[in-house]
């Protein structure tokens, strides 16, 4: 079924309208788009701007607090006021109970809590104490004002609130120990009686409860006094959450649609809501994607988020670079307030697309008509000349546009038309002659495909064909001297072929006997090398046993050595045993003259001395009994003594025999051992011989199989020369032919 067809005249008009419209759209949709970028990136700039000037805000803020603090450090009066202070806290501790008495008088008695209660200098109580805090307190009062604090610390050594300039629950109390050590003032105080001179400690803002729940922060440094290394005390300063959410409020845009705040890594808002009631500083928020890159302490602008205030927003998260602290600072805006700028725009884009959309669809359908019309009396003219009409007249050439141009060149082409048509019968009558020529080259053409190289054109051809006759019989001459090179050159490759196979065939049965003979030569050199291996082993072990005989035979001459010590011990003994006996020999001579002495002394004295004969007869009796014995024990230590001396003797020569030996084995063992290195070194001669056999033989069979490939190569070579000349004989050359040529030198080569 056939398609209806669209005019022209429609088609056009459609196509510029469409093609209009679709750039302008198209341009309009660019321009938008880069419009809207533009204003979404400055929108974004300016929350960022606002966003770095908090920052910048709350860090100029806690740089100062801190440097306040290092420069009260090193002021007289902060060491006097306390040092003052002190002494007549201690003087009031003598008298009554301090804390007791001070809270009374300056937060029971005062006529306001918190905030107000400076305003009390004096309670008329008579104290010291008070007359102090009414030269200082004006002072303090003023400092604080001018630093902008909410309350001022000044702490003893000991932990004792000695002055505050508000008088709230802490006051006068002891915050190194108890509830209040606990507390974050506590805490703070430990860590900066703990640091360095002019080190400032830091606690991070939460609820204080003595400040009636206050969200607060504080900053502390030590007290020295001059010329010491020991810390007097501490003076701490306390700054409200509110105060720096004030600050960063400054930069905001009027309206309840923003909100900026604090936060710590761990999620906690240290900063209240600017959106009132939302959340207080210390509680912890939910989490978003700004909370997230706050907590990670990340600068980043987040173009779509949920606010903490359920707002689908724009974030923008700072980190504050205050030193001790790890906040970081979030803006939230209200998505729909930041980018009501970019919907407005977009609003206007639509409305001036539509309108240019309309307009340029009549535009474009009144200048399509303009087109059309010349368009389809040219449309005529070419039917025309499609019908082989030359003579018709083709209208527009005059106009100046292209279709004036279309106009001129299809009444050149239909001049060239004509001219062609009288050439066609022209090339008729050229194309016979050609046929001519292309049979009788082709027919030379399937000569030469048959291996015919006498095949050359002898008639000639017409003059402008001539020259291909020419070249074709000069490339057959020069086709005629090539293959008769080729056959010489087969023959020369057949017959060296033939020798180098010869050659190959020889030394790789040449090479093959050395590789058996050298084979066997190793398997002996081998075989010899393990014997004297194992007699290298064996020399080894002898020279081992005979170390070990040695070193026993010396151990035995020690022992020999030892036991001829003994002996002469033995014999000197022996000698003293003598000595003692004829000691007693003696004691027995003597003993028995006194016993004699006794008896004629008992005789002289008659009745009277009777008992005393007696006694002195056996004494005289044990005397004798005593030198008889001793006389016996010294016959047997003679005896004993001719024995020891002989044993010595012996023991000597027994020593003197094992000495020799041991000289003896010494020089059996010297002998065994260069045995066994000469031994050792032959085996490693024969290892090294060994090896270098083993390394000649794989060499050699290496050799054995390059020539035995060499062969296999030779023989491959003698193929090919003899395909070459089975593909060579596949031609016929003048004088004879090649056939014949070729069997004779297949004939010589085999």
């Amino acid at each position: 079924m056939t398609q209806p067809k669209l005019s022209l005249t429609l088609k056009l008009p459609l196509i510029m309208v469409a093609l209009t419209a679709v750039f302008l759209v198209t341009v309009s949709f660019l321009v938008y788009k880069m419009a809207e970028a533009d204003i979404r990136k400055s929108a974004f700039f300016s929350y960022e701007t606002a966003a770095n000037a908090s920052q910048t805000a709350v860090e100029t803020r806690m740089a100062e607090i801190r440097k306040d603090m290092v420069r009260n450090a090193d002021l007289a009066t902060v060491f006097r006021t306390m040092n003052n202070f002190n002494r007549e806290f201690e003087k009031l501790a003598g008298k009554t109970d301090p804390v007791s008495y001070l809270q009374e008088h300056y937060l029971q008695k005062n006529p306001k809590q918190g905030p107000g209660s400076e305003e009390l200098s004096d309670p008329d109580d008579g104290s010291y104490y008070s007359q102090m805090h009414i030269s200082y307190h004006a002072a303090w009062v003023q400092a604080r004002n001018l630093g902008g604090y909410r309350n001022i610390y000044l702490f003893n050594a000991e932990g004792r609130m000695l002055y505050s300039v508000l008088k709230e629950a802490d006051f006068v109390q002891n915050f190194s120990s108890g509830d209040h050590a606990q507390s974050a003032l506590g805490k703070l105080y430990a860590q900066a009686i703990a640091s360095g001179k002019r080190e400032v400690s830091v606690s991070d803002i939460a609820p204080y409860e003595p400040s009636g729940g206050a969200a607060v922060g504080f900053m502390a440094v030590p007290i020295y006094k001059k010329g010491k290394d020991t810390p007097f005390g501490v003076m701490a300063v306390q700054f409200e959450a509110a105060q720096l959410q004030a600050l960063m409020e400054q930069n905001l845009e009027p309206g309840n649609h923003q909100n900026i705040f604090l936060v710590s890594p761990d999620g906690v808002a240290r900063t209240p809501s600017t959106v009132e009631g939302l959340f207080a500083a210390g509680d912890t928020l939910p989490v978003s994607d700004a909370v997230e890159a706050a907590q990670a302490g990340e600068a980043a602008l987040i173009e779509r988020t949920t606010a903490a205030a359920g707002w689908d927003a724009v974030a923008v998260t700072a980190p504050v670079a205050a030193e001790g602290f790890a906040w970081t600072l979030v803006l939230e805006t209200d998505r729909a307030v930041a980018l009501a700028s970019v919907n407005n725009i977009r609003n206007m884009a639509l409305l001036l697309i539509g309108a240019s959309v309309v307009l340029a669809t009549g535009v474009s359908w009144v200048a399509a008509n303009r087109v059309t019309k010349p368009i389809i009396a040219l449309s005529a003219a070419t039917n025309a000349l499609a019908e082989g009409d030359y003579i018709s007249e083709i209208r527009g050439k005059k106009r100046g546009d292209e279709l004036g141009d279309l106009a001129r060149a299809m009444t050149s082409f239909r001049d060239k038309l004509s001219a062609a048509d009288e050439a066609s019968a022209r090339e008729i009558e050229a194309g016979k002659k050609t046929a001519v020529v292309v049979e009788r080259m082709s027919g030379a053409l399937a000569d030469l495909e048959r291996g015919n190289l006498t095949c050359d054109i002898r008639e000639p051809f017409a003059n402008r064909y001539e020259a291909l006759r020419e070249n074709f019989n000069r490339s057959l001459a020069n086709l005629r001297g090539s293959m008769g090179d080729v056959v010489d050159s087969s023959h020369n490759v057949g017959r060296y072929a033939q020798e180098q196979k010869a050659s190959a065939a020889d030394m790789a049965d040449r090479t093959e006997s050395q590789a058996s003979t050298l084979e066997e030569t190793a398997t002996a050199i081998q075989d010899l090398t393990m014997g004297v291996r194992a007699t290298a082993d064996s020399a080894a072990k002898v020279d081992q046993t005979m170390r070990g005989t040695r070193a026993e035979a010396e151990r035995s001459s020690e022992v020999v050595t030892s036991a001829v010590q003994a002996m002469d011990e033995i014999q000197n003994a022996s000698n003293e045993i003598s000595q003692i006996i004829n000691l007693i020999d003696d004691i027995a001579f003597q003993t028995n003259l006194l016993a004699l002495n006794a008896g004629v002394e008992a005789a002289r004295a008659g009745t009277a001395g009777a008992g005393f004969a007696v006694v002195a007869s056996e004494v005289r009796a044990l005397a004798q009994r005593a030198s008889t014995a001793a006389g016996q024990i010294k016959e047997l230590t003679t005896a004993s003594e001719g024995h020891v001396a002989n044993g010595v003797s012996m023991v000597g020569r027994a020593g003197d025999a094992l000495t020799s030996i041991i000289g003896q084995v010494k020089e059996v063992s010297g002998l065994v051992t260069e045995i066994a290195g000469g031994v050792q070194t032959q085996s490693s001669g024969l290892e090294n011989i060994n090896d270098a056999m083993a390394q000649l033989d794989m060499v050699t069979q290496q050799n054995t199989a390059m020539a035995e490939e060499a062969a296999a190569a030779s023989q491959l070579l003698q193929d090919e020369a003899q395909s070459l000349s089975g593909i060579v004989s596949r031609f016929q050359l003048p004088g004879g032919g090649s056939e014949d040529a070729l069997d004779a030198a297949f004939l010589r080569s085999a």
